[in-house]
């Protein structure tokens, strides 16, 4: 009897040893979690911000180079492409200087800005096309001279005229003393210019350079640096006509 008694008793004690030992589990608290999570989020928060504030700005000016190029870009006017399909069109010469018997003629210089022009009207209907200078001398100077052509549409008197913008222009570099220069203007108004009046202007761009002449006609006028003069610029006129 006293043998039981005493292992339940031991019993009892080493049960009670054990729940001692065992205790209750702790609760963690919010201020006891690790901080990497926190710190992870707050990184992550940081490089979204700047990946954001990265595409803002590059979409900014992106918008502004947009709005840059559409306000530079002008619309250009340009002539038709085609001519009237219900007319035959030829190819014609019209002369703006009177041919002098013998071929003689004289050589007038356009040295260093000096402006040579000839004002004109080409036929009703017609449509102007070209010009062809017959010859223009250097003077024997080799590969030197250089001018530039211009073509305007009048505009009441010369000064005024020249002020306004030029209809075609195009310059010539290393002159070969002599030759003849061909003016194509389809290649800006594929269908040339309409009937109206015009003026040429032939200026040097370099001295040895100028234009030969004859005799002037009654329908044009010619100039030298803007004031009237009797020569007869060796000029022609290149046009397209309906067929007759």
């Amino acid at each position: 009897m006293k043998k039981i008694t005493a292992v339940i008793i031991a019993g009892i004690l080493c049960l009670i040893g054990f729940a001692s030992c065992t205790g209750t589990p702790e609760t963690t608290t919010a201020a006891d979690k690790p901080q990497e999570s926190t710190a992870a989020a707050q990184t992550d928060a940081k490089t979204d911000e700047a990946t954001t504030a990265a595409q803002t700005e590059e979409q900014t000016e992106a918008a502004t180079e947009a709005a840059t190029t559409a306000a530079e870009t002008k619309p250009e006017t340009t002539e038709a492409a085609t001519l009237p399909a219900d007319v035959n069109w030829v190819e014609d010469e019209m002369m703006l200087f009177e041919r002098r018997g013998g071929d003689s003629h004289d050589p007038i210089a356009a040295d260093n800005g000096i402006e040579l022009a000839c004002k004109f009207t080409i036929p009703e209907g017609a449509r102007l096309t070209g010009l062809y200078f017959e010859s223009c001398p250097t003077w024997s100077t080799p590969d030197y001279s250089g001018f530039v052509v211009e073509l305007y549409k009048w505009d009441n008197d010369y000064e005024n005229t020249v002020v306004g913008d030029a209809l075609y222009t195009e310059e010539f570099e290393e002159w070969v003393d002599n030759a003849y220069c061909e003016l194509d203007f389809t290649d800006k108004a594929p269908s040339g210019y309409d009937y109206s009046t015009y003026l040429w202007v032939f200026r040097g761009v370099t001295d040895k350079i100028g234009i030969w002449a004859m005799d002037p006609i009654d329908e044009c006028e010619y100039f030298a640096n803007g004031v009237d003069c009797g020569y007869g610029y060796q000029v022609s006129a290149y046009l397209l006509v309906p067929e007759s």
